[in-house]
């Protein structure tokens, strides 16, 4: 069988089975990932909101995966569970989960490992437990690692044979990955910090040529080609915050930023005890990467046996390795990071990429072939248990278990039902940022005013003007999602207001709605003009 057949194959199976298990957790049991579901619900506002527009998409998460699942929620009102059971996130991840698969089977062709070895060594990394759980929850994860994967190949087979079509190839991997996970930043990072280290210590450039500047010349059109695409999508997403949001960095300091939603964590003590210690800080970044490590040892051990260990090109692994937990590590001492076991997972996919080029330089390739296959089989054993330890990974066990948000998930499509049938004609304003998997199981969406909508700020102002009938409000709690309404009228959900009137509580009382009725002062105003 030819490589291109394989490959197919190879995508198909993987996609299969990733979608049918994602299907399986979203659609018949109900439950999807609070970040993937938002992410559904971002691209469905640009569709079928009350104000559609693209911008809808938000400015705080990078738009990548949304934009991707605008394809298949065209396609929502003939099937609705695209958008209501998030099986757009699905196919979203999926696809990109089978396409890693697929590119590193070719990565290893390329490399000379062989079909049937390569076909094996990408079996053994999609169906990893960890990478197959980001294949079918719909997360930003899949696509993160896809284009890693691919920018880091390419960025080796430039490293290998200095054809510049390799380095555009990285580049704009490196613009898509920005425009997927910010994490893209260190490691783009790194990546440029690499090619100088390739450049100025393993390339056999001629003296003749101008030595010293002559390499620094070669580094300046390096960068030109590499960085171009993620310097230019940095400032486009920069500028985009600036011209529709007023505010440049909104991403990083508005109240939806992850700095904002992070801010409740002061308050917890263990987390306090990390962000004023930075040994202990540490500590728990190198704790949480080891269990990704496995392969990156094995790269070590493949070299020292070797004696390759102190090479150039074991530095740009090295900054590679440490970039992303790098800025885990400053984040948690800026207080800004909630340290989920998946923020540290992207050393494996990246020494994972790098395994196909460190064998091709071995020269006893069948033996390191098995023992690459060996430490790939113990990484899926460590993260598959992992992955079932709440205390290790709480956020991806609760997935895999259904806890505490499948409930909540359940309670919010409840509620979209009865506003469906007592109030199908009335506008109901509400925080999309705490709301979506209400917004997105309601057959009434344009009635819902949204914080993604033009007129929400001005209407949030003074209700009763706007045309606005009820105000449907999360409880204020520290491990909620802020919602601005709440921020705007801290006293309004407990308490109501003078034009505020409790009508229903829903999901225990975690939610209430509050019927609008115009202020007495403002009647009286209105009276005198």
């Amino acid at each position: 069988m030819t490589e291109k057949k394989m490959a197919a194959l190879l995508f198909l199976g993987v996609f299969a089975a990733e979608f049918a298990v994602g299907f399986y957790y979203s659609y018949v049991l109900g439950y999807m990932h609070s970040d993937a579901m938002s992410r559904v619900a971002n691209a469905y506002y640009v569709l079928f909101s009350r104000d559609p527009h693209l911008a809808a998409i938000g400015f705080i998460w990078p738009p990548l995966p949304s934009m991707v699942e605008l394809a298949f929620l065209v396609f929502s009102p003939l099937i609705p569970s695209l958008a209501s059971a998030g099986v757009a996130g699905v196919l979203m991840s999926s696809l990109f989960a089978a396409a890693t698969s697929s590119y590193l089977f070719y990565a290893g062709c390329r490399f000379g490992l062989g079909k049937g070895p390569s076909l094996a060594f990408s079996l053994l990394y999609a169906f990893n437990p960890l990478i197959f759980y980001f294949g079918f929850t719909g997360l930003s994860d899949a696509p993160f690692n896809f284009f890693l994967i691919y920018m880091i190949i390419q960025f080796l087979f430039w490293l290998d044979n200095d054809e510049p079509g390799h380095l555009i190839k990285a580049g704009f991997s490196m613009a898509m990955a920005f425009w997927t996970r910010y994490e893209a930043v260190p490691l783009g990072v790194a990546v440029a910090a690499g090619s100088v280290v390739a450049i100025l210590f393993m390339r056999s450039y001629s003296q003749l040529q101008g030595g010293i500047r002559y390499r620094f010349r070669v580094i300046e059109g390096t960068w030109c080609i590499l960085l171009a695409p993620a310097v230019y999508s940095g400032l486009m997403w920069i500028g985009f915050n600036y011209i529709i949001m007023d505010n440049s960095l909104y991403f990083l300091n508005s109240e939806y930023s992850n700095l904002a939603q992070a801010s409740p964590l002061s308050e917890d003590q263990r987390f306090a005890e990390l962000f004023a210690n930075p040994l202990k800080s540490l500590s728990l970044v190198v704790q949480k990467t080891s269990y990704f490590s496995i392969p990156f040892l094995l790269v070590c051990l493949i070299r020292l046996m070797e004696k390759r260990l102190f090479r150039w090109d074991m530095l740009i692994l090295i900054l590679l390795f440490a970039s992303i937990p790098a800025l885990q590590w400053l984040m948690l001492l800026k207080g800004a990071s909630f340290a989920w076991f998946r923020y540290f997972m992207y050393v494996l996919p990246l020494t994972v990429a790098w395994i196909p080029y460190e064998i091709s330089k071995t020269k006893y390739k069948k033996t390191m072939v098995s023992i690459a296959m060996a430490a790939m089989v113990m990484s899926a054993g460590v993260l598959g248990y992992a992955i079932s330890d709440p205390e290790i990974a709480p956020d991806e066990h609760t997935t895999l278990t259904l806890g505490l948000y499948y409930e909540t998930q359940k309670q919010e499509k409840q509620i979209a039902k009865d506003l469906d049938k007592h109030y199908p004609d009335k506008t109901i304003m509400m925080d999309s940022a705490s709301a979506y998997t209400i917004i997105v199981n309601t057959k009434y969406p344009k009635r819902f005013l949204i914080t993604s909508d033009r007129t929400f700020r001005k209407s949030m102002s003074e209700p009763w003007r706007h045309g606005v009938d009820y105000i449907l409000l999360p409880k204020p709690s520290p491990g909620a999602p802020r919602s601005t309404i709440n921020s705007v009228y801290p006293n309004l959900f407990q308490h109501g207001a003078d034009w505020a009137q409790l009508v229903q509580e829903y999901a225990n009382g975690n939610w209430r709605l509050y019927k609008i009725i115009e202020p007495e002062s403002s009647r009286n105003r209105g009276g005198n003009t």
